[in-house]
């Protein structure tokens, strides 16, 4: 029987290294499975103790990084937690996070299951007066987003997906944010009366900033990080991040352009034409 050079048992012993090494940081994995329920369900009784018995309207956030290959995804999350909570320091706020591989996976995985769970917890805890905003931020196609964790493709989240885990929030005011290539493929399956829904690109362009070390994506940094964000509306929060993806692209010479798109409801007009941080006043 011929026996592997040391070069091919070298090769063949990194190999079954790095399958382990994968196998291990599943979120599936037992011993993974049983850290991240247990942060998720410290998240929601946050939530839980967190919802006033008054009937001051509330901002209730969910943020998704859905993809491990890249720290701008969860980095995303990170900042428009940060706004929700200018919005109102109040809010009720859930983050799902695909960690990059060696990051500390200090938050809940952003599975399916966990996407699907804290949305419809969302849908229970928000109230009329309340305010929804939910951020999903990964690589994405035509109709579909990518889940991955622990550098394993753990499917997809389609567009009719999403649509079945936004639909128990019912008729609540909702902002809904997609940073992701080919996101404005959501906008029209997704677009409802009490939706503002902002997309990073046209549904047959990409968009940009996913390198793996990038610090967010273009359109987040471009929509989040406005200079006196909290007295600009909506709308031009939008335009103005639209102007500064449009710049960093043509600096770069990135081609074709993004080009984010936008859907208001007609339901929500008042909260869109409403400054960022008097969100809560706008029925």
């Amino acid at each position: 029987m011929n026996r592997p050079n040391p070069i091919s048992r070298f090769c063949l012993t990194l190999c079954a290294a790095l399958l382990l090494a994968a196998c291990a940081t599943s979120p599936y994995s037992k011993d993974i499975k049983f850290r991240s329920d247990a942060l998720l369900a410290q998240q929601i009784e946050t939530a839980r103790a967190g919802m006033a018995q008054d009937a001051a309207p509330r901002l209730l956030f969910a943020g998704m990084a859905m993809n491990d290959q890249t720290t701008a995804f969860r980095n995303d999350v990170l900042l428009a937690e940060s706004v929700a909570r200018k919005v109102d320091p109040n809010a009720i706020v859930f983050k799902l996070v695909n960690p990059v591989p060696g990051q500390d996976a200090n938050l809940p995985y952003a599975t399916r299951e966990n996407i699907a769970s804290v949305l419809q917890k969302l849908s229970e805890l928000a109230r009329p007066q309340d305010k929804v905003m939910v951020l999903l931020s990964s690589h994405g196609a035509d109709g579909f987003l990518s889940v991955q964790a622990g550098k394993q493709p753990l499917g997809i989240a389609s567009v009719a997906d999403v649509g079945r885990w936004l639909e128990p929030l019912g008729d609540r005011p909702t902002l809904l944010i997609i940073s992701a290539c080919h996101s404005g493929s959501f906008i029209d399956p997704l677009r409802r009366p009490n939706r503002i829904i902002l997309a990073a690109a046209a549904k047959d362009r990409s968009s940009f900033g996913c390198q793996p070390k990038s610090d967010n994506t273009f359109f987040i940094k471009e929509l989040l990080r406005q200079p006196a964000l909290l007295d600009l509306s909506t709308r031009e929060m939008m335009r103005q991040a639209t102007l500064g993806v449009t710049g960093l692209e043509v600096k770069m010479k990135l081609s074709p352009p993004s080009s984010p798109q936008y859907f208001y409801g007609a339901g929500v007009e008042d909260w869109s034409h409403q400054a960022v941080g008097r969100w809560l006043e706008a029925k």
